[in-house]
């Protein structure tokens, strides 16, 4: 008679962990979602000995307890906050849009979001930090700001669930929900060369192609060397507007056919100091088209943007996430095309055939 088989080593469970940590069990529980209330050393001996006892968490139990904190989320975490440092007057439409949208979002997954709205210049914010913590609220939206900068000192980041929706923001680096720069201005380059356009210049403030990280006047080079066109020297200007002069001689100097520029308001602007007609001989694209106008470009989808922000931020409070991430994970939201009649199908030269 063949010998019974040894009966399996039961799994170990947070009770298990507990005693071996000299903890509580909710201790336990709190350390393996890195709550900030734990002590840092005590985080590590919890986790040092889960992965000694090999615990790994229990699918059927861990979708229970999701279930149960998103059940007494209204209750519990009912306030987000989101800041920025764009006073309301300067609001433009983009970041009114992804504010109006977050709120919205907020407001049907029962949080309440507040706007917070700080100086310019990112040095620590001691009252701010007491609001919040007072309010009960970790979760923090990240708005776009008025310029680009490290926010390191604002607030204590440890203690909040935090997530961004511009590369303005530098350090630290949190998640991020963001348009996709690169592909709107990849499909602004595609529909001026479907209609024929070769020579595309690019006019921005070099500021706003850091706040893009790059995107615009990436996709713009990617055209010119391997998507079929001709090579058009950016004008990235160090002023918020562009100089007179300086722009003149640059729309000398490239002879561009067609012009992408920040905003329509951009558009207008530089075909006005260029005195061009539009629509005229040479297009006008908008990188983030906001309002009705003559100007054809990309609207990079504000709306989405917000209401994604929110719902990556309440997955990670209900995660338990806080702090800044080892490893930033970045949502990109694609921009749609808007037809405008600033860009339109170049007339083809007939070609005399000899007889």
């Amino acid at each position: 008679m063949p010998a019974a088989a040894a009966p399996a080593p039961a799994r170990p469970t947070l009770r298990t962990l507990a005693a071996a940590a000299g903890v509580s069990a909710m201790t336990v529980s709190l350390a393996l979602r890195h709550h900030p209330r734990i002590p840092a050393a005590t985080r590590q001996r919890v986790q040092a000995a889960a992965e000694k006892l090999g615990y790994r968490p229990d699918p059927e139990v861990a979708k229970l307890m999701h279930h149960l904190r998103r059940r007494r989320t209204a209750a519990v975490r009912s306030a987000l906050a989101a800041v920025t440092t764009v006073p309301e007057a300067e609001e433009l439409p983009y970041l009114r849009e992804i504010r109006r949208s977050a709120q919205r979002r907020a407001e049907e997954l029962g949080f309440g979001l507040t706007v917070f709205r700080v100086e310019d210049g990112a040095g620590p914010r001691a009252e701010l930090a007491r609001v919040l913590r007072s309010r009960g609220i970790e979760g923090v939206i990240m708005l776009p700001v008025r310029r680009p900068g490290d926010f390191g000192a604002l607030l204590p980041w440890a203690e909040l669930a935090v997530v961004g929706t511009t590369h303005a923001v530098l350090a630290p680096t949190f998640h991020r929900v963001v348009p996709h720069q690169f592909a709107n201005a990849r499909r602004i380059c595609a529909q001026l060369a479907e209609r024929g356009y070769r020579r595309i210049g690019l006019v921005l403030t070099a500021e706003h192609d850091l706040r893009v990280n790059h995107g615009f006047s990436a996709a713009v080079a990617w055209q010119s060397i391997v998507g079929g066109g001709e090579m058009v020297r950016p004008l990235l200007h160090a002023g918020a507007l562009p100089e007179r002069a300086e722009l003149a001689e640059w729309h000398r100097r490239e002879q561009p056919d067609a012009i992408i520029a920040a905003g329509d308001k951009d558009c207008r602007l530089i075909a006005r100091l260029l005195g061009l007609p539009v629509p005229g001989r040479i297009a006008f694209a908008s990188a983030n088209k906001a309002e009705r106008s003559v100007f054809a470009g990309i609207e990079e989808q504000p709306a989405e943007i917000g209401a994604a922000a929110v719902e990556e931020l309440a997955g990670m409070l209900q995660r338990g996430e806080r702090g800044i991430p080892a490893v930033p994970k970045v949502t990109m939201i694609e921009g749609r095309w808007v037809e405008g009649r600033s860009v339109r199908a170049r007339r083809r030269r007939a070609l005399k055939v000899e007889r």
